[in-house]
């Protein structure tokens, strides 16, 4: 009989987290996350600049860990007896990357402003030029690319190189690097659930705070669920390769989604 749990169980313990922040964290914050949103969407010069800078460092530990968490992954695989790839839990990953990219270029862009690469505005904006929409764009594809390499390389069997290394106890094999990939894989899943808590809270609730209607809850619902098979499911898929067949580990994703969905429950 197979076992409630997986016995790699990195996934579901930031599943846990998730579902405490959406019940106590998120709630808390959820007005000063509104502000930066809304102070970014309304061209505020500081927002635009941290929040685009936030998702640079977010891309950042996204990659590094995706680099990192092949070794011990591939390691684990190869001594289980299902080593398959769900190719299909990553579908969802291009479109939250391209959307991730262009925050980065949007920070790049500000910068270049900042330092007089770029002319600005009378709002110190940088203004729209073809070169540099044209550079974004190449950056944001060559950034996506790059993902789908490293996800495409988690698939790969360890080489005969790199076995040798893991027999010799390399540190790509150890704790702290292991520690360290998921660390920046999680980093990129909880400000994505930022993004989506807000949606979701977005989509539960009517402007005026009276409650949904039954016909309006479903079509709700629907959307949300849509929202979190972008924003939390896809970054989620690396630890979904070794617990996706675990009974407890779809029960925790499960009390993750109704833990979002508290203003229409």
């Amino acid at each position: 009989m197979k076992p409630f749990l997986p016995p790699n169980r990195q996934g579901i313990a930031l599943d846990l987290i998730v579902v405490v922040c959406n019940l106590i964290l998120f709630p808390i914050v959820s007005d000063r996350i509104d502000a930066l949103f809304g102070a970014f969407f309304g061209n505020d010069a500081r927002a635009g600049q941290t929040l685009p800078l936030l998702m640079i460092v977010v891309l950042g530990g996204r990659l590094v860990g995706l680099y990192l968490k092949r070794f011990p992954l591939q390691a684990r695989l190869s001594q289980s007896q299902d080593a398959s790839f769900p190719v299909v839990f990553f579908v969802f990953s291009f479109p939250l990357i391209v959307l991730t990219a262009a925050f980065v270029m949007i920070s790049l862009t500000q910068a270049a402003g900042s330092i007089g690469i770029v002319d600005v505005g009378t709002d110190g904006s940088p203004r729209e030029s073809q070169s540099i929409q044209i550079i974004g764009s190449l950056a944001i594809l060559f950034l996506a690319v790059l993902e789908a390499y490293l996800i495409y390389r988690l698939s790969r069997p360890l080489t005969p190189d790199e076995r040798i290394r893991q027999s010799k106890g390399h540190w790509q094999f150890r704790f702290p690097a292991e520690f360290a990939a998921d660390f920046g894989l999680f980093v990129y899943m909880i400000v994505w659930q930022v993004f989506y808590y807000q949606v979701a809270e977005l989509l539960t609730t009517r402007a005026d705070g009276a409650p949904l209607a039954a016909d309006m809850k479903v079509v709700s619902l629907f959307f949300v669920a849509i929202c979190f098979l972008l924003f939390y499911l896809a970054p989620r898929a690396v630890f979904l390769i070794e617990d996706r067949k675990y009974a407890g580990t779809w029960l925790m994703i499960g009390l993750v989604f109704l833990s979002s969905l508290r203003n229409l429950l």
